[in-house]
């Protein structure tokens, strides 16, 4: 038969007479290889016909032909077996005596043989599936993967020895439901069982293809547990017809232990970001490194601040008599492994703590916490600085392994990390402390602002001149917040110009703090950039300058005093002139009344005459108003002549008379104005009286309310476009209920020291210029009074067309 390359042919066994008789030519044929045309076997091969030869013996192409003579073989007969055109096996008969060739014995050779081929065909077939069965099974068996196949009806075909070492155990005869129970195999949770309908291999029986299905193992050979993650395919025949299935479970304990190990320093380190205490932070650091070896205690040591004794850190498994026995203790040269290693700088290491030297102060504590030995290193700053030691206890004698030098690095490293933070913090907190001091002697308040991450710092003396509490965590948001509605836009347009120019900004501008109080504020920066021009930072100083402001209110309120005297006093020196020139012209009225009476008396009608006399009078009496009109806008220091007035622009103007009024009662007014209010035909001082008295009353309303209900709003609108309406609402104990229009009549007031003049002045200035004033109170709370003025003629229709 051709041999696995197809090269040459090999002798297959395979005799039908005794061997004894044939043994020298069996063992000649087995030992040849056949090419392709060399001897019977490759001739027929060759030319995949049958061959005869009379006398092997004497043939020279049959290279057995001395063992056929010993054997006392003469003639031989070659018979290909063919699987289509392909020979798979050359038959050989062989005979004693020597004879021609029969045609009809080969015809029934050629017939036997052609049934042959199935069998052969079979042979080869059963030898490949052996050869590639021991195969498979020796990959299975030296795979680190665990591998089992189980049938369609849930029994187990196949463990190998992966597997087994795996599990616990290899196939048995338990129950499918049973399998958790009898392998240990549990949920993530490492406590509740894997439910047996949600296992991989039962789900691959099931005909489900499953991937990376984690779960937990553990039973007595794994006490510790194993971490496997599975992977399940079902097995079908050609047909498609389910026969069971196969999983591959890898072990990934070291993988998730690493996973757990990484989540804990996330972890530590996520405390230290959040200002964790430092005991805390240390206490879950060592907790960490014990977790990863059974049997490891660990601790963590301070180095004291005089350098020359350490101090407790963590230590959250070692006995309470040995941590006091340690805290406080100096370093040295020989002060136990911890001292010496913060003495020293180096890490220290002892295999037995009962011999060694270094602690022979400590030995017999060290044998009562049972204690063998310990090995600690340093724990340095960035700066290279000693912080203090992390340690090592184990309770057999021996030297650090690999894995626990690798622990001992990462932990050094976190624990210099947090304490080296905690340090600073302290530094930091220190010069808190004395810039707060500064601040307090020269009434400054100091800020930073730190605008790419939005925070800031503050000190304590600006957090009480912002209102805000110690521990309150401070933005740049919630600092621009503080500064009042109205000049908020602005301040924040002056710190963006210095901000883009990287140059010092200036502001003085109200702050408008809880309850409502307002505080005047001078605030000074300077934005600081790095070396490639970046906005790092911008740090600056706060003034309180409300004193100030309220003494420049104070001293406002003094000179409208004075300048009111003088107006009086004025009055006072200009009586006798003032009367003198009412006096001409009310004399001159008189003479032409009495000329035109005697003219009427002696019967003269003249009528040129009279009306002449008439005008006169007229022109006189006008002038008599003119005076009394020039004395009154003296008074007032106003004129009576009406224009087009824009009350939008007049309402600004009203109210910026009043602010220093508004602001000493800590009361806030807000205007809401229609921008396509119509223009009105009217008088601006006495508009501007109007307003001063609603806006007076308005604020006398709320003056008993705390500050931050304190308020009053102005609003206008347009009422169709031929009415412009003006609204003064304010949000105090509003008017009386049963005739709200009474505040109108003369002298009725609800304020204890008022003349109730006010508001009937205001009536009569209204209804002189063609307009309505009505009071009501508001539904929630508080008083609205309404003035409606006609639209100026021309403006009615500008007022439609932009609305």
């Amino acid at each position: 038969m051709p041999n696995k390359d197809g090269s040459v042919l090999v002798c297959d066994s395979g005799w039908f007479c005794g061997e004894g008789e044939l043994q020298e030519f069996r063992v000649a044929s087995e030992a040849i290889q056949f090419k392709l045309g060399v001897g019977l076997p490759g001739r027929v091969w060759e030319s995949k016909q049958p061959a005869w030869l009379e006398d092997v013996t004497n043939d020279p192409n049959f290279p057995r032909s001395a063992a056929a003579r010993t054997s006392g073989l003469r003639t031989g007969v070659g018979i290909p077996i063919l699987s289509g055109n392909q020979v798979i096996a050359v038959l050989e008969f062989f005979m004693r005596e020597s004879r021609g060739e029969n045609e009809q014995l080969v015809r029934v050779i050629v017939a036997v043989a052609a049934h042959l081929d199935l069998v052969i065909e079979r042979k080869q077939a059963v030898e490949e599936l052996s050869r590639i069965n021991e195969i498979l099974h020796s990959i299975l068996s030296d795979m680190g993967d665990a591998v089992i196949v189980a049938d369609k009806d849930e029994n187990f075909l196949f463990f190998n020895p992966a597997a087994e070492r795996m599990f616990g155990a290899g196939a048995t005869k338990t129950n499918a439901s049973e399998w958790s129970h009898r392998y240990g195999l549990y949920l993530p949770d490492k406590v509740t069982p894997f439910p047996h309908e949600q296992l991989p291999l039962m789900r691959s029986i099931h005909g489900e293809e499953v991937n990376n299905v984690e779960l937990f193992v553990r039973h007595e050979k794994a006490p510790h547990g194993i971490w496997t993650r599975i992977t399940g395919r079902p097995l079908r025949d050609s047909n498609g017809e389910l026969l069971g299935g196969v999983i591959v479970c890898r072990d990934i304990t070291q993988i998730k232990e690493e996973e757990f190990f990484r989540a804990g320093q996330s972890g530590v380190l996520e405390m230290i970001a959040a200002d964790a205490p430092l005991a805390d932070v240390l206490t879950s650091l060592v907790l960490l490194m014990e977790g990863q070896a059974e049997g490891l205690r660990c601790s963590i040591l301070l180095l004291n601040r005089d350098g020359k004794h350490v101090r407790h850190g963590a230590a959250p498994n070692l006995p309470e008599a040995y941590v006091k026995a340690v805290d406080g203790a100096p370093i040295g040269p020989r002060n136990g492994s911890c001292g010496t290693a913060m003495y020293t700088r180096r890490p220290v290491v002892v295999t037995d703590v009962m011999t060694d030297p270094l602690w022979a102060d400590y030995r017999e504590l060290a044998q009562i916490c049972g204690l063998r030995a310990c090995w600690s290193t340093p724990i340095l700053s960035w700066q290279g600085d000693v912080l203090g030691s992390f340690a090592m206890y184990r309770q057999e004698t021996r030297g650090p392994q690999p894995e626990e030098r690798r622990l001992t690095e990462i932990a050094t490293h976190i624990a210099g990390i947090a304490i080296d933070r905690q340090r600073q913090q302290e530094v930091l907190r220190e010069r808190d402390a004395r810039i707060n001091l500064a601040a307090e002697s020269a009434d400054l308040a100091f800020w930073v602002l730190y605008p790419e991450q939005g925070a800031a710092w503050m000190s304590d003396k600006g957090r009480r001149i912002y209102g805000f509490d110690s521990n309150l965590p401070l933005t740049c948001e919630l600092i621009l917040s503080r500064v009042h509605p109205d000049e908020r836009a602005a301040v924040k347009a002056e710190y963006d110009r210095a901000c883009s120019l990287h140059g010092a900004f200036e502001s003085e501008h109200r702050l408008l703090l809880p309850y409502g109080k307002t505080r005047w504020v001078i605030m000074r920066g300077r934005c600081l950039q790095d070396e490639h021009g970046n906005l790092l930072e911008t740090i600056g100083v706060t003034l309180d300058v409300s004193p100030q402001k309220q003494a420049a209110l104070q001293l406002q309120v003094q000179r409208e005093e004075m300048a009111h005297r003088n107006r009086v006093a004025l009055m006072g020196e200009m009586t006798a002139s003032f009367a003198h020139e009412l006096n001409q012209p009310l004399t001159a009225i008189a003479n032409s009344a009495s000329a035109a009476r005697r003219f009427l008396e002696h019967g003269n009608t003249d009528p040129v005459l009279l009306q002449q006399l008439l005008q006169d009078m007229v022109a006189d009496s006008r002038r008599a108003g003119e005076v009394i009109r020039g004395i009154r806008s003296l008074v007032r220091k106003e004129t009576s002549v009406q224009t087009l007035l824009n009350l939008n622009s007049v309402i600004t103007d009203t109210v910026r008379l009043v602010s220093s009024d508004v602001l000493n009662r800590e009361s806030v007014v807000t205007t809401e104005l229609d921008p396509h209010l119509p223009e009105v035909q009217a008088a601006l001082v006495q508009i501007q009286q109007v307003l001063l008295n609603l806006i007076i009353n308005a604020l006398d309303a709320v003056e008993q309310l705390a500050p931050p209900q304190r308020r009053i709003i102005i609003s206008t609108r347009s009422d169709k476009g031929d009415v412009a309406e003006v609204s003064v609402r304010d949000f105090g104990v509003g008017l009386p209920k049963d005739h709200p229009d009474k505040v109108f009549d003369h002298f009725f007031s609800t304020k204890q020291k008022g003349m109730g003049m006010g508001l009937a002045i205001v009536r009569s200035i209204v209804e002189a210029h063609g307009g309505t004033i009505t009071a009501e109170n508001v539904p929630d709370r508080g008083a609205r009074m309404v003035v409606r003025l006609p639209a100026a003629p021309g403006q009615v229709q500008k007022s439609k067309a932009a609305a």
